[in-house]
């Protein structure tokens, strides 16, 4: 059997130095940055290892992860101050701000891309209640 002694979800960007500004100053999340690579501290305790690609860089096709907030409105609404559009996925109904209502057994969800193109989902309400639970 392996012994795990640790564990971390990783993800690659093109600049880090625009992934450094887009987590710490858009999003404000605590990022370390380590020998040209990042760390970002999620709430919580959980750290996510963000590393440089450069040209060959290629964006996730997949959500890299989610932040559970009090308030997805807020969060469209703070984003788009900072210039930023959410993605919008076929098969969901979107409203007029580019939310998905119910999403998450409950709650609502919206996602945004990074400067890499990666995407980062948020969610609120009773999904991402069910979620904190389940993780405890």
């Amino acid at each position: 059997m392996v012994t795990v002694q640790q564990g971390f979800a990783s993800f690659s960007v093109d600049d880090v130095d625009a992934a450094h500004r887009f987590y710490s100053d858009v999003l404000g999340l605590r990022v370390t940055a380590v020998r040209g690579s990042l760390i970002l501290h999620l709430p919580g305790g959980t750290a996510i290892f963000v590393y440089p690609k450069g040209d060959d860089h290629v964006p996730a096709s997949f959500t890299v992860f989610h932040l559970a907030v009090d308030d997805v409105d807020a969060v469209v609404d703070e984003l788009a101050a900072h210039g930023l559009e959410p993605v919008r996925y076929e098969g969901f109904d979107h409203d007029e701000k580019g939310i998905v209502r119910g999403f998450m057994e409950g709650g609502d969800g919206v996602w945004f891309t990074d400067p890499a193109g990666n995407v980062v989902g948020f969610m609120d309400g009773e999904g991402a209640a069910a979620f904190g639970e389940a993780i405890g």
